[in-house]
This record gives structure tokens, sequence and C-alpha cells, in this order.
């Protein structure tokens, strides 16, 4: 995060949006990445076994760029930590954030793409609490085509989605929740909040249960038995297996 509080990026966001796109801009406001480790740390992993997760998944991508690169690709979208998300009549686009002396001034159009077809859906509370988000934020997912990508496994997936007729990899950030947020939050989504499409490790969550949530109408040692197939599947690291597991034990 920059030295600018959300608030005062929003304030100036729309402005700034507008005239980097030289369009008018209807809604802006700053986009932060939720990260795998958010994740872990909302299922209450230890801070010595997140920072254990991240060296080896840095040695992991050290090994293997192409596949680091795709994880990396699935879990960011091609984005960077923290962007301004502006809305027009016409696209959608993430524009860089660049501060200067405690303004928020014109920074590069990192993508955009046509707001028709745009997809995103807003988190609910129990999603907040998994993604340990503190109470003046709220989760949104973008569902983000891949079929931009140089990778040659994000191309693969791209072509895979388009085969299943998916429109998009949902992809979660987080935004405030102040007046500017909110007019994203209506234009994207509209005023029905709707459980995201959350995905850890490539495996939709919501396919996992919840804490203290029957699983297909289980309970939490079916929810075990199906996480432990996920982590089998290779479709779960072993952080991400050790996290989930933590939350169900935990309920």
């Amino acid at each position: 995060m920059g030295k600018l509080t959300d608030e005062q990026v929003n304030q100036q966001a729309a402005t700034i949006a507008s005239s980097v796109l030289n369009d008018s801009v209807v809604a802006a406001t700053r986009c932060h990445q939720v990260t795998t480790d958010n994740f872990m740390k909302g299922a209450g992993v230890g801070g010595g076994s997140r920072m254990a997760a991240k060296f080896g998944k840095k040695m992991g991508e050290a090994m293997m760029p192409s596949v680091g690169n795709m994880a990396k690709g699935l879990e960011t979208g091609g984005l960077p930590k923290s962007f301004i998300l502006a809305v027009t009549k016409d696209q959608v686009a993430a524009v860089e954030e660049k501060e200067k002396k405690g303004q928020l001034v014109e920074g590069e159009v990192i993508k955009s793409w046509p707001r028709e077809g745009f997809r995103a859906s807003m988190g609910v509370a129990a999603m907040n609490a998994v993604t340990a988000m503190d109470d003046d934020h709220q989760l949104i997912t973008l569902y983000l085509p891949l079929d931009d990508s140089k990778n040659r496994y994000l191309k693969a997936s791209a072509n895979i989605q388009a085969a299943a007729g998916v429109s998009g990899q949902p992809t979660n950030f987080m935004i405030c929740k102040d007046e500017s947020a909110q007019a994203v939050a209506e234009e994207l989504v509209g005023n029905t909040p709707a459980m995201p499409n959350i995905q850890i490790g490539g495996v939709p969550a919501s396919g996992m249960g919840m804490p203290g949530q029957a699983a297909g109408g289980g309970d939490s040692t079916a929810q075990l038995e199906k996480l432990a197939q996920l982590h089998a599947s290779g479709a779960l690291t072993d952080a991400e297996f050790e996290a989930q597991k933590a939350k169900i034990i935990g309920a």
C-alpha cells in the first residue's frame, strides 16, 4: 500500500482515471490483491508457517518458472498488489496507482476489458472472515480473461475455460466501503451481494464447505475427506491443505 489511505486515493481516483483513459469514468476505487497468505491467516495459520509457505512458493517458482508464473497469473490475474479499478460506460480498466507528493497522479493503463459481458461478484461476511479482512474492507471477485497471457499454461487454462463455457478466472481483491468503492460495486455487480467463486489452488472454496457448515449435506468428517482428495490430486498445495484442515477442525 502507498502512503495515501484508500479513502484519500478514492477521492481522486475517478478524476485521474478519466484523464488516463481519456474517457468519462462513472466509478473508480483502489483495489488490493487477496492472496493465499490472506486465506491462511484467516484460517488461523501462524506467521512462521505462513513465512515458510511463502519461502517454499518462491523456491518452487525459481525451480519451475513457467509453472510458477501460471500459479501467480491465476492468483493475481496479472495485476499488481494494488491498482485503480475504473469503470466507464464501455470498459472496465485497471490503472496504475501512482503517487507523488501526497497526491495521486496519472499512471499507465495496465489492462482493460469491454464492459459488456464483464463479470464481478461481492463477498459476504463469512468470506471476509476467511480472508482475514478488517471491517473497513470488503471482498470483490473479478472474472478476468486469461486469453491475453503469454504463459503457455495460462493459455491452456483459457482454452479449457472457453471449451467449458466459463467466462474468466475468478480473481479476488479487496476494496474499502466508502462511497467510491460502493459505486464501483453497484456498477459491476448491482445492489445484491452474491457469494463469489472463491478459489484456493484453483478449486472453488464453496465446494470444500465452510467451517461449521456441512459440505454436500455431510459433517466435518466428509469435509476433511473431500479436502484430502483435493490435496492428493494436487489441486491444493500442502500449505493450502493445512490451512483448510485447521479451519474445519477448529469449527
